[in-house]
């Protein structure tokens, strides 16, 4: 076990030219923690990442990896390579010469063929040892330059959209083999995504970069569960999954809205938004309601309900084993459980 922390970044900006890339952007990393890095395309999360591998020199801020500060004040103290990081691309970058097997073994100091022929078993590639990049799928080629940025046992591994090139389908199962290598390995991961199920479904901790007028900040810094269910601000739960954002006023522990008097989550005064998602709403056939339903799509484990109300239209989940509305019904929205309010 480390006792340094992996990852410190302090009052960490960046420029393009006259563009602000990163601004005053600050965070941790402990030993073990998975984070991922979530937000909408140009806010700098992947400049972030590229800035801790050492790809990028940050105008201004410091960057500490495992007890060394590396990065400093608009100076590189310390080389990509000598940064002791693992990274894995989008692209996944192997080297299309070379086999599974020398992939793998690439970054280590000095051959290791048992901890080489190791990662292979532990990401389930150890019957394709022998064969080359070109003849790997997508999903392959990730799990190899997952075993390849481990080899070494970096202090820190950085992950760049580990997901991009991968089909919807084979996401989940390529996620829980992530999480679970790097957890058998003790890494510390920070992995720069978009997709919020990843980001939610892998990481301890979620932290979110929204673009300003200098270039990318950090908005909430938080578990994943807290992010999701206890957003920042209006873009973070938009960013975090379908949301319904309604206006209310709120008086202490509830808030009058179009919906009825809603309980909160903490208590509020004032104009707020209540933030709703989808599974919070139920719809209520009732004969002289005011919300329609206008569509019904099944998701699998629930319906998705679209309804046509006065507020707008609202989305509610319906689980498939419950009572399920048909297109034109009529009825209510009711709120399910006390909800997150954000000034307004």
């Amino acid at each position: 076990m480390r006792e340094t922390t992996p990852l410190v970044i302090s009052n960490l900006c960046h420029q393009y030219g006259d563009t602000g890339a990163l601004d005053d952007v600050s965070m941790t990393v402990g030993s073990g923690e998975f984070v991922a890095l979530l937000g909408a395309s140009g806010c700098g999360k992947t400049t972030l990442l590229r800035a801790v591998a050492g790809l990028v020199t940050p105008t201004k801020g410091t960057v500490s990896i495992d007890g060394r500060v590396v990065s400093e004040a608009g100076e590189n103290r310390v080389s990509a390579s000598g940064r002791g990081v693992g990274l894995v691309f989008q692209d996944y970058a192997l080297f299309p010469h070379m086999t599974v097997a020398e992939n793998i073994g690439y970054g280590l100091g000095q051959a290791d063929p048992g901890r080489v022929s190791g990662l292979m078993t532990v990401v389930g590639v150890a019957d394709l040892a022998d064969r080359k990049p070109s003849e790997l799928s997508g999903g392959q080629q990730q799990r190899v330059a997952l075993a390849r940025a481990l080899a070494p046992r970096p202090a820190l591994l950085l992950l760049d959209e580990p997901f991009a090139n991968v089909d919807a389908g084979l996401r989940d199962a390529l996620g829980r083999i992530l999480k679970r290598v790097c957890k058998d390995e003790g890494a510390t991961v920070l992995m720069v995504t978009h997709d919020q199920d990843s980001a939610l479904a892998l990481a301890d901790r979620v932290v979110v970069l929204e673009a300003g007028d200098l270039g990318g900040r950090v908005i909430q810094d938080a578990p994943a569960f807290q992010v999701y269910s206890r957003p920042a601000n209006a873009s973070v739960a938009q960013l975090t999954g379908p949301i319904v954002m309604l206006p209310a006023q709120a008086s202490g522990a509830t808030a009058a809205s179009d919906l009825g008097e809603i309980d909160l989550l903490e208590p509020i005064h004032g104009p707020v938004l209540l933030l709703l998602r989808p599974e919070q709403l139920a719809f209520q056939p009732s004969a002289d309601g005011s919300v329609q339903v206008s569509e019904v799509q099944f998701r699998g484990a629930h319906y998705h309900v679209r309804c046509s109300a006065p507020q707008g239209v609202l989305d509610a989940l319906v689980p498939t084993n419950a009572s399920l509305p048909t297109e034109g019904d009529v009825g209510e929205l009711v709120v399910n459980g006390p909800v997150w309010a954000i000034q307004n």
